[in-house]
């Protein structure tokens, strides 16, 4: 099957297992209304947002992709699509078999509840599921949901009589608080620069680290370091650079050239083909930020026809306390499946998180949660845990992407699941060996 049939094949499941289609239709619409008027771009300035800041119904948000992937390219979101079609295309890809194991459609349907604050965990438990369900020889089930503490679903062999004696806990990992005001409080000091750059038309790059966390950085610190300087002097001395008590940083000329040959023929998405553009061709991998003005597309204003100006900010948070904050491991998690499970005869955990967003926090955080799993004492019969990192990739060149690196940690003779335990499926092809997946080249 096209990946545009597996995603079709899951939408229309969910469907189906909705409690109230018509009430789900209303959902995602009230989220495609939300991001067209959260991306009208008309005026002809542009600023790096999140589209969906104040919507609360994450479901809504993720399905509102694979409409979009099929039938609206308007509310088709690059990025968010990258962290959520994959998951999908699984579920479509086995479809059949999803219809056909006891409780999945239970699940799905409590995933799609508007009081579900974290479909993502379905979502999760639910590939998971199709993975064992490969296996030849396994039958998969899911547990009832009930007030007794019971893991997510069971696995044994496809035999009438067999009791299902392993059962499979699943964790999908939020992002932190701290993490989300992190983010929310980056964002505040960045569009302080939106209206500077704007009034002046300016074309600059800036790669900013900042050393303290992102609490103790006043508003202005960015556009007072803008107002220091002007273009003619970083075209007569190359850069401006300055470290300080908040951070450091270096701005240069942006690469407008490159952009306007870009666009001569076509237009160009505010995104990370931009951003790599004025950088001068190199692929962004850290946070960026992008304020342009121009020409926007009619049919899509999202879409640059012709750019006067355009500016990126790349930045990190590199103060200790902030790493040490957003590198938080899984002890407590183990715990909590541990207590969990105390009642199976056998059981396995997979806990799923998402990449952060700076290689020096993702490496801490492995490390943790290696220590933190090999020397976990539990008290359950608990045989196996498989760590899951999921990186989204923005690609110019493909649709979606989701590097994942599967970290198992049994005390058996080896893995439970043979060869590669990857949820999304995929190859190591063109990957480097034994490198985590925030540790690979990005795709173009």
């Amino acid at each position: 099957m096209s990946e545009e049939l597996n995603i079709a094949a899951a939408l229309q499941w969910l469907f189906e297992v909705s409690e109230d289609p018509s009430e789900l239709t209303g959902r995602i619409e009230r989220a495609r209304a939300f991001y067209r008027a959260e991306t009208d771009f008309s005026s002809g300035r542009w600023s790096t947002r999140w589209a969906f800041d104040g919507f609360d119904d994450r479901m809504a948000i993720i399905l509102v992709q694979a409409v979009s992937a099929l039938h609206d390219r308007r509310t088709y979101d690059v990025q968010l699509a990258s962290e959520t079609l994959p998951f999908l295309m699984v579920i479509g890809a086995q479809i059949d078999v999803l219809r056909r194991m006891p409780g999945a459609s239970e699940r799905a349907k409590r995933m799609l509840s508007p009081t579900e604050e974290h479909p993502d965990s379905g979502i999760f438990e639910l590939i998971t599921a199709l993975r064992y369900a490969k296996e030849p020889g396994l039958r998969v089930e899911f547990n009832s949901e009930g007030s007794a503490r019971s893991a997510d679903f069971r696995i044994g062999l496809d035999l009438d009589d067999d009791p299902l004696d392993i059962h499979v806990e699943c964790k999908r990992l939020r992002p932190s608080t701290y993490e989300k005001n992190e983010n929310r409080r980056a964002l505040s000091i960045l569009n302080h620069a939106n209206e500077f750059i704007h009034f002046q038309q300016i074309s600059l790059i800036a790669d900013i680290t900042f050393l303290v966390e992102l609490a103790g950085v006043p508003d202005d610190y960015i556009l007072n370091h803008l107002r220091t300087i002007d273009e003619s002097q970083i075209i007569l001395h190359g850069v401006h650079s300055w470290t300080d008590e908040f951070g450091e940083g270096v701005i240069r000329t942006a690469d407008l050239e490159s952009v306007h040959a870009d666009t001569k023929d076509s237009s160009l998405l505010l995104g990370s083909k931009l951003a790599r553009l004025l950088a001068g061709g190199n692929k962004p991998q850290e946070q960026f930020h992008l304020i342009c003005g121009g020409t926007p597309r009619l049919e899509d204003t999202r879409f640059i026809d012709k750019i006067d100006y355009g500016s990126v900010i790349f930045w990190r948070c590199l103060a200790e306390s902030s790493i040490e904050a957003r590198a938080r491991y899984i002890l407590s998690k183990l715990a909590d499946i541990d207590r969990q499970v105390a009642n199976a005869p056998f059981s396995i955990a997979h806990i799923g998180m998402d990449v952060e967003r700076d290689n020096r926090t993702a490496d801490l955080r492995r490390k943790r949660n290696m220590d933190a799993t090999t020397g976990f004492l539990a008290h359950s019969n608990l045989i196996e845990v498989d760590l899951h990192y999921f990186m989204p990739r923005v690609s110019e060149i493909a649709n979606w992407i989701i590097d994942e690196t599967v970290e198992p940690y049994s005390r058996m003779d080896g893995p439970f699941l043979p060869g590669t335990s990857r949820l999304l499926g995929g190859t190591a092809d063109g990957l480097i060996e034994h490198e985590p997946a925030w540790r690979q080249r990005p795709p173009l």
